[in-house]
């Protein structure tokens, strides 16, 4: 049976009651906090690792920002997918990039660098 559009809306008012938001979210802060937490350090420690190898390698300041986007994408996909579908979606992140600007092989280079992840085979040529 297909659920009416005011019994959906019924449902959603009383989830979105503030009271039951406020508990939900005052009885999983510690955990939010800690799990959150080990991300913002591993995070951080990741910019650094970007930072360095533009400054080692003699990339433009002004291009620093978006290779450090480029590696929490990264990031971000290495904790969500595995296999065939990360090296995909990593791939689609340097292509992406590449169309804003950045140099793949400089791409490439830095994922390796600061994520540990051999994206080599992501490239147009």
């Amino acid at each position: 049976m297909v659920k009416s559009s005011a019994d959906r809306l019924n449902k959603y008012s009383a989830k979105i009651v503030g009271d039951v938001v406020k508990n939900r979210i005052d009885a999983q802060k510690d955990f939010m906090v800690a799990n959150a937490g080990a991300h913002f350090d591993a995070l951080a420690a990741l910019e650094n690792k970007v930072a360095a190898y533009c400054d080692q390698n003699g990339i433009n300041v002004m291009l620093k920002p978006f290779y450090m986007s480029l590696s929490r994408k990264v990031y971000k996909l290495m904790n969500k997918h595995t296999g065939t579908t990360l090296l995909a979606e990593v791939c689609i992140a340097v292509q992406a990039w590449a169309t804003r600007g950045l140099t793949e092989a400089d791409s490439i280079a830095v994922i390796l660098s600061a994520n540990g992840y051999d994206a080599s085979t992501c490239t147009s040529a």
